[in-house]
């Protein structure tokens, strides 16, 4: 086993100063308040998949030595863990991958929405803000930190993170189409109709194949 996988149950202040130097993570919100683990809507047939293969990774890690293995195995066991609802072990795991690779923007933005599970709001958002500062150029991570602050009800954030997502992403060679598309969605939520055409008919220009589709929304806005 890698003796990594069960320091958290130690829970003393030594190791969480040593995770936080190692990781970069400092867990910011009263973990007494925090929704470990939740009774999660999924088929039996799922679950069971789940917990299949939740066992053979842990299998793997019992002999796995290569950091990329390691890597995937923590990456892939916290998926399932929250899949399943376990949202500690699914944690724990980011954590340990995290202290292997500390600059993982996939694994920062996957542990951020762990973090919103567990209503781990002020920690959820620096993970967030973390994995874009690790590449600032990724769509969905606006996307993901804009929909953070729709749960926390920080409007104004909501918009600004649209906004400051479009600007950025105009200087790289990525799409803006993902961005576009979730704030025009808010915007329209927001009864800002006017607005929310403007980008749906900007989006058009720039995904002619989903014209007809867009042109359905917009429809539904005018009505």
């Amino acid at each position: 086993m890698v003796a990594g996988w069960w320091s958290w149950q130690k829970n003393d202040q030594g190791d969480k100063n040593e995770t936080a130097f190692t990781t970069g993570f400092v867990m910011l919100d009263d973990e007494k308040n925090l929704i470990w683990s939740e009774a999660v809507q999924i088929s039996l047939e799922a679950k069971l998949f789940y917990e299949d293969k939740i066992k053979e990774i842990k299998a793997d890690l019992a002999v796995a030595k290569e950091k990329e293995q390691l890597l995937a195995d923590y990456n892939n066991l916290a998926i399932y863990q929250k899949y399943l609802g376990n949202y500690r072990e699914a944690y724990n795991a980011y954590l340990e991958s995290l202290k292997l690779e500390s600059q993982a923007r996939v694994a920062w933005q996957n542990f951020a929405d762990v973090l919103l599970k567990m209503k781990a709001y002020k920690s959820a958002e620096m993970a967030y803000l973390k994995a874009i500062e690790l590449n600032k150029y990724i769509p969905e991570s606006y996307v993901k930190l804009a929909n953070y602050y729709k749960v926390v009800g920080d409007i104004k954030s909501v918009e600004a993170t649209y906004k400051t997502a479009i600007e950025i992403i105009k200087q790289s060679m990525e799409s803006d189409t993902l961005v576009l598309d979730a704030y025009a969605e808010w915007l329209a939520a927001q009864k800002r109709y006017d607005e929310a055409i403007k980008i749906y008919q900007e989006l058009i220009v720039k995904q002619p194949g989903n014209k007809e589709a867009i042109l359905r929304k917009i429809e539904g806005l005018k009505k």
